[in-house]
């Protein structure tokens, strides 16, 4: 049976970056089952961000999947996105292109479907949890998430996102474990001005020149390898595995 994690965050927050990050160093520290990231975001297909450099022979689409009656285990292994080195790791999301116009809109039976299948078929599901207008993917993950993650930033926009959505995230707000993502090179992130008016913060990613450099080049799906945003990754995976 998987376990659920469910990430949310404020806008610019870097939670897919972070999302995916973490999904791959849980996947190299447990031999528990696959590991699967799951985007249903269609403003921003994840697929196209992730995978840039990837031939259109090796995208797969989530929409292409959920376009079926049924889901098996098998449509599930067809569709996801793997990275070479990582042989229990995949991805699933839109492809570059794709939008909420592209496919029929989803059925809260077919949304249950995919999970089912999923909690049989991996150790850990990541859910990059979006609030697009019916997104039920991300509503059903939150609802039945065994970990909720908080991603947010150093800056006014996550204090504001926060205090205009605490309330609306109700009890998934209040347990989530909140890590505060330095995703710029800041000589001095405000990371106390942050904390003295977000509470409850438990880590901090460091700024990662490295991941940076992943974003420019299209390799996030490479996973991480500075030591120090390793060494803060690995304290949030054991806190959630």
């Amino acid at each position: 049976m998987a376990k659920m994690i469910a990430v949310i965050g404020s806008p610019g927050s870097g939670k897919t970056t972070v999302t995916l990050k973490l999904a791959q160093e849980l996947y190299c520290s447990t031999t528990n089952g696959a590991v699967i990231y799951l985007s249903p975001s269609l403003k921003v297909p994840a697929i196209g961000v992730l995978f840039p450099n990837y031939t259109p022979d090796s995208i797969f689409s989530l929409g292409e999947m959920l376009d079926k009656t049924d889901i098996y285990e098998e449509d599930i292994l067809n569709h996801l996105v793997t990275v070479k080195s990582m042989n229990n790791f995949g991805c699933l999301g839109y492809k570059a292109g794709e939008n909420r116009f592209s496919f029929p809109v989803l059925t809260e039976d077919k949304v249950k479907s995919l999970f089912d299948v999923l909690h049989k078929m991996a150790g850990y599901v990541f859910v990059d949890c979006t609030e697009e207008e019916n997104d039920l993917i991300s509503q059903y993950a939150l609802g039945i998430a065994d970990e909720v993650i908080l991603v947010l930033s150093p800056d006014l926009k996550s204090m504001v996102y926060l205090s205009s959505n605490e309330s609306a995230l109700g009890s998934h707000a209040e347990r989530a474990v909140r890590v505060l993502n330095i995703n710029e090179n800041e000589l001095y992130p405000p990371i106390d001005d942050v904390k003295s008016n977000i509470r409850n913060i438990s880590f901090v990613l460091p700024y990662s020149k490295q991941i940076r450099g992943q974003h420019l080049d299209g390799l996030l799906y490479e996973r991480a390898k500075d030591k120090k945003y390793r060494s803060e990754l690995s304290k949030i995976v054991n806190t959630i595995m």
